[in-house]
This record gives structure tokens, C-alpha cells and sequence, in this order.
């Protein structure tokens, strides 16, 4: 079966018109005749009707159902042509949200520059769920996510490495700064910085936002650490962040939250189910692993 024909197929039934199919593709219209014509053959059925006297396409159930599986084996598709193309340049390309690479991918530096390795991945800096997205589209090969429960998905292979709370970060000027912890409930008069869409963080918020029947006030939405950092300890807004992150400035107090079943900031290596890892992926993927979930055992102890 032809791709380009079930390309031309998916868009045919979309666009329900043969020239304009023809047109974006810039090809003539009996190609895309010949396309439908094909697949007809090949699967024995009649895919779409054409109702001349109306000038109306009707796909038919048949079509529906390839419909359905044409756009799932087109997506796997894609998925193979980049998988090689990472193979044959001999790199892997690596998921790396920014909590994640800031708290624990130096070690996982240290280790693969000590081994030749860390100039064999290419990296990409989304947020977690961003990053899950990629890994499912084929845009990475590997990826250190993080969730707030384990990802459950047929398709992608998880290795949990850590979990974590969430604390508040506050301003040593702000009042809760004398605070040890606090309940989310106490912050509903606040003002909040936060990440962009894309970030678990803002799953977890809104988790314990609903709990508390109130929705936080958000004034202002980054996508790096390093920015909020900065902006709760110019008092603009307090912060919601996993507790693995240390404020590393005197200006910033961490405050624990006291609520019980707080969502966790799960961390986990995850891959595609179907990815299948060459020898310097495999080391790689190995290195990677060894040096995660060694130093969470060293962290635990």
C-alpha cells in the first residue's frame, strides 16, 4: 500500500474535492483518481462515492474504517523515517524539561562526558507534558519527564527515578518567609508566578486549587526556573514548584504545604514501546540509567 495514495486519500476526505487535493500537492488531478483507484483495488471495496449530479463526495464506510487506520499507519511512518535518520547520524535525541536538566541531568553530563558520550545526544527543552507529546510524535527518542502520577500509555515504556512534593517559594520579605509550612488553603489571597502550559506543575496546582475550592491568581507565567527565581524574590508573586528545587539564593525561603495526598512530582525515563536502541543509544540509555537511579539511592540512604 502506497502512502502517498493514503495521504491523498486522508486529505480527500477532508477537502471533498479532486482538484483542490490535486492542487496542494501539485500534482494533476487523475493522480489523485489513480490514487482512490488503487486503494480501491487493493482493499476490495468502494472507498468514496462520487454523486456527479450533486457534485458531492460521500466517503463510505469502508473509507471511514480505512480512514481511521490510514492516519495511525501514516503517523508510524513518520515515526520510522526519523528513528533511522537519528540511527544513521549516530545521535540521540533527548527530552529534557528544565527542572529535570537543572536538578538532575548534571550528574547524567558528568558521567557521559566521561564516557565520550554527551556529544552523542541532541537535546530539546520543553516542559513535561510538551515533552511527552514529542516523544509520542517521534521528535525525541528518549526523554526525562516529569508527572504527577505514573504515566500509564501502551505505546511509551516509563522507568520511575524519583518522586518529590511541591513546596511554596516565598520572597524573605514576604510573610509566609517566618513560616515553616502552611496549608493551600492559607494562600488564596496570594499571587502567584508560575510556568507556562506544557509544565506538570500546573496539573499539580490546579489539583490542590479544586481541592481548596478557590482558583489562584496568577500574575505572571515563564518558562524558566531561573526567571521566577527572580521574580518571587522581587516579591511579585509567590511560587508553586516540586521541593527538589533549592532557591540557591538567600533572598528565597522554601515553605512546606501540610496538606495531606499532595500531588508528587514523579520524575521517570521514558521511551517509545517500538524504539528500538542501537549499540551507542543502548550505552547511552544505560549510562543514563545507572546514574539516575544511583543517585537517588544515595539520596534516600
Amino acid at each position: 500500500m502506497n502512502t502517498r495514495d493514503m495521504e491523498y486519500f486522508i486529505r480527500l476526505t477532508e477537502l471533498k474535492n479532486f482538484s483542490k487535493v490535486a492542487q496542494e500537492f501539485k500534482v494533476s488531478q487523475p493522480s489523485i483518481t489513480f490514487a482512490l483507484q488503487r486503494l480501491e483495488r487493493e482493499l476490495d471495496a468502494k472507498l468514496i462515492i462520487r454523486h456527479r449530479a450533486h457534485s458531492q463526495l460521500v466517503v463510505t464506510d469502508s473509507g471511514e474504517q480505512l480512514l481511521r487506520h490510514a492516519k495511525r499507519m501514516l503517523r508510524h511512518y513518520q515515526l520510522i523515517k526519523m528513528e533511522i535518520t537519528d540511527i544513521k547520524q549516530k545521535k540521540l535525541a533527548l527530552g529534557l524539561p528544565p527542572i529535570i536538566e537543572n536538578n538532575y541531568f548534571p550528574a547524567v553530563a558528568r558521567v557521559l562526558k566521561e564516557k565520550n558520550l554527551l556529544s552523542k545526544i541532541k537535546t530539546m527543552e520543553y516542559g513535561s507534558m510538551r515533552t511527552l507529546e514529542a516523544l509520542r510524535k517521534g521528535e525525541v527518542d528518549l526523554a526525562l519527564l516529569g508527572s504527577i502520577d505514573s504515566l500509564s500509555d501502551e505505546d511509551i515504556i516509563t522507568e520511575e527515578f524519583d518522586r518529590q512534593t511541591f513546596s511554596i517559594f516565598v520572597s524573605r520579605k514576604h510573610e509566609l518567609a517566618v513560616k515553616k509550612d502552611v496549608y493551600f488553603s492559607d494562600l488564596k489571597k496570594e499571587d502567584f508566578v508560575m510556568f507556562k502550559n506544557g509544565f506538570v506543575h500546573n496539573q499539580a496546582i490546579n489539583t490542590l486549587a479544586k481541592r481548596n475550592h478557590f482558583r489562584p491568581h496568577v500574575v505572571f507565567r515563564s518558562n524558566g526556573t531561573h526567571s521566577l527565581m527572580n521574580l518571587i524574590a522581587d516579591g511579585v508573586g509567590i511560587g508553586f514548584l516540586t521541593s527538589v528545587i533549592t532557591p540557591m539564593r538567600n533572598d528565597i525561603v522554601k515553605v512546606d504545604l501540610l496538606d495531606k495526598d499532595m500531588p508528587q512530582f514523579v520524575t521517570s525515563i521514558a521511551y517509545r514501546h517500538a524504539y528500538f536502541f542501537n549499540d551507542l543509544q543502548s550505552e547511552i540509555l544505560n549510562n543514563i540509567r545507572k546514574t539516575l537511579f544511583k543517585n537517588n539511592d544515595n539520596n534516600k540512604s
